[in-house]
């Protein structure tokens, strides 16, 4: 446009429109616009994160420290969340877990950050405060999380298909009033979908009989990669954390008073006692174990099993299906199936995730197992809403978790454990100190960890003398976990321009590993051997002609088509800790939750590479083996296509 007709066009709208047109003529003509901004826009990708201290550096703080300010056994999501709280406090803290974070419960829950649509509807027909406030505190935490962890938490969400109009003003009006009382923390404001509109999203939902769909949302996750980073945060801030270490014995002075624990590296087997001024028992599941433990006046456990007076267990299944079994941007949410339950069925991780089952146990096992009998009534459920058979074969893996419902346990005499008596139970979470100063916090769900973090220390802080320490607020409100920092959620973008990578690994690692990302793809760009899938590291070479490819030799696509590289794994042994395969194949990495075949056939290549960075000698890199063989076994596959007595997929 030329000077002379910008100039006439600016006089002709003085005198037609007054202030108001050159107003508009000044700001779209004569104030000069901003030059774009593009090269200074986003900082440069930072590689040169430092790395973490060692296990054996973290084993030699526990030798050298006379006496930690807070020891907290569990490094699940609640005990990982109080080492972060308290570390950033600046308080010394100390972490011992037996197996590796997020091994329990924290690894097997719905992946959802959520206040809980179910809580809210008994909140208001059993007219429940309790109910309620659960609801708020957890709607409050899932915006917490959405901002402390952007790289793993993002807004999924979530239809519900309505059946009889007379059910679509009363699933709406529920899901407006779960918005309403998210408050500033609402994700989206909720919507209905015509039937069309809902068959258009949802091309595989059988659609014969449905009148609408109702829309709201709700936060997903990543929930072991959580509790992996909430682990090293901690460690980042100064903590000891530390995995595969078992508490034998909970030390008692003459008076009855805790003063530390007897513990052993399960690595080393060498033992150790660690003092503390306070003690806090956050096992999950397992908070009973140690409360037998402190019973007893010599601070060692039940000789035998004890049926939990705190915990009342039952085991929730969920399995995983391929990608076209739902969509890829929403969820689903059957809110009330045959046996009164609430089901989800939810894309995760490129994946569908389906679930979950409720059966009530008598004991909290080890390592739940997930039976036929869950998998085909989690299979007979989702049915109903597909237009295609769901073939049994296509249940990629499965698993079970324990959910944590507690009561406490004073309420319950020894021997009335199976009275069902629900006297004493909570439905959010429950914080107990005993008489000999043990500190329990056990309950609640993944989404409230922080709350109950948060009040875990608070607690600590105000009943234990830390020696005048100047100690800070609780911090974690704004802290910003591990690969947060710097991370936009065009993140994989950049990691395709400056890497040139498939799309589908950009996206793996963003989400993930977030703005540590770059440091993984440095190592995959530094040798055509870390670009493998990890299901090929223990191939020596590549048989040049793709029809002579034998059995042993696994190249297929679907093992390219999972974005776990040798690259990641060779990350995750420098800066994660993993300390067995199943560390990697199940909890850095979530291959064996998303395709447990593929996991199988990647456990050689693993131990392969494992023995070496870790020293592993013979005996110990075959144990490894036939461990993660026999642990991935029992993750979903069919009965028909594994083979328990030689580890193989038939």
């Amino acid at each position: 446009m030329s000077r002379f007709f910008k100039s006439t066009l600016a006089k002709s709208c003085l005198a037609a429109g007054g202030v108001a047109g050159s107003a508009i003529i000044y700001l779209d003509f004569i104030k000069p616009k901003h030059k774009p901004e593009i090269v200074s826009a986003y900082k440069p990708l930072k590689k040169d994160y430092p790395a973490p201290p060692t296990r054996l550096d973290l084993v030699k703080n526990i030798k050298e420290t006379p006496q930690f300010d807070v020891l907290i056994i569990g490094g699940g999501a609640v005990g990982s969340g109080c080492a972060v709280d308290a570390a950033t406090r600046g308080l010394n803290v100390c972490l011992l877990e037996k197996t590796d974070f997020g091994s329990g419960t924290s690894s097997k829950s719905t992946k959802m950050a959520h206040g809980g649509v179910r809580y809210l509807e008994k909140a208001i027909f059993q007219l429940s405060k309790a109910q309620l406030d659960l609801v708020i505190e957890a709607l409050n935490e899932r915006g917490n999380m959405l901002r402390t962890a952007p790289h793993l938490c993002s807004v999924l969400p979530i239809m519900i298909p309505v059946y009889n109009y007379w059910q679509v003003p009363y699933f709406f009006a529920g899901c407006k009033m779960y918005d309403w009382f998210a408050g500033k923390q609402n994700l989206r404001n909720s919507i209905i979908l015509s039937k069309e509109q809902a068959s258009a999203i949802a091309p595989m939902m059988d659609t014969t009989n449905l009148k609408a769909a109702c829309v709201y949302h709700d936060g997903s996750f990543n929930d072991t990669r959580m509790n992996a980073t909430l682990a090293i945060t901690a460690i980042e801030n100064g903590a000891t954390v530390l995995n595969y270490f078992n508490v034998d014995q909970l030390l008692k002075d003459d008076k009855g008073k805790l003063y530390g624990v007897k513990a052993t590296d399960l690595e080393t087997k060498e033992t150790y006692e660690i003092k503390a001024t306070s003690v806090v028992n956050a096992t999950g599941p397992f908070a009973d174990k140690i409360l037998e433990m402190d019973e007893d006046p010599q601070g060692l456990p039940a000789k035998t099993e004890q049926k939990p007076r705190m915990v009342v267990p039952s085991s929730g299944v969920h399995i995983v299906l391929p990608e076209y079994y739902c969509p890829t941007t929403m969820g689903l949410l059957d809110p009330s199936t045959a046996d009164g339950r609430v089901m989800f069925f939810l894309p995760w991780q490129g994946k569908v995730l389906a679930g979950t089952t409720d059966t009530p146990l008598k004991q909290v096992p080890e390592n739940p197992v997930p039976t036929e009998e869950d998998i085909q009534d989690i299979i007979k459920e989702m049915q109903k809403y597909l237009v295609f058979p769901i073939d049994r074969k296509d249940v990629l893996s499965a698993w079970s978790g324990i959910r944590p419902l507690v009561r406490d346990p004073d309420t319950v005499p020894k021997g009335q454990e199976d009275s069902g008596s629900t006297e004493g139970l909570v439905r959010s979470h429950l914080l107990k100190q005993s008489p000999s100063a043990l500190v329990t916090i056990s309950g609640g769900k993944w989404t409230t960890y922080r709350e109950m973090a948060q009040e875990t220390i608070d607690y600590v802080v105000k009943h234990f003398d830390f020696d005048g320490k100047n100690l800070k607020p609780c911090q974690t409100n704004e802290l910003i976990l591990i690969g947060g920092d710097d991370y936009s959620k065009n993140y994989s973008a950049r990691l395709i321009h400056e890497y040139k990578i498939p799309l589908k690994l950009a996206k793996h690692l963003s989400h993930n590993y977030g703005s540590r990302s770059a440091m993984i793809l440095d190592l995959y760009k530094a040798s055509d051997y870390n670009k493998l899938p990890v299901t090929l590291a223990h191939q020596k070479e590549f048989i040049p002609n793709p029809t002579e490819v034998s059995p042993e030799n696994q190249l297929s696509y679907q093992s390219f088509d999972e974005p776990f590289t040798i690259a990641e794994l060779l990350y995750s042994l420098k800066y994660e800790y993993p300390r067995t395969p199943v560390d990697f194949l199940a909890r850095r990495t979530r291959l064996a939750f998303l395709n447990a075949r593929e996991a199988m056939s990647a456990v050689d290549g693993v131990v392969e590479i494992m023995s070496k960075e870790l020293n592993w000698d013979a005996d110990t890199t075959e144990k490894m083996r036939k461990d993660a063989k026999r642990y991935i076994g029992s993750m979903g596959i069919s009965p028909k296509q594994f083979d328990v007595e030689k580890f193989q997929i038939q």
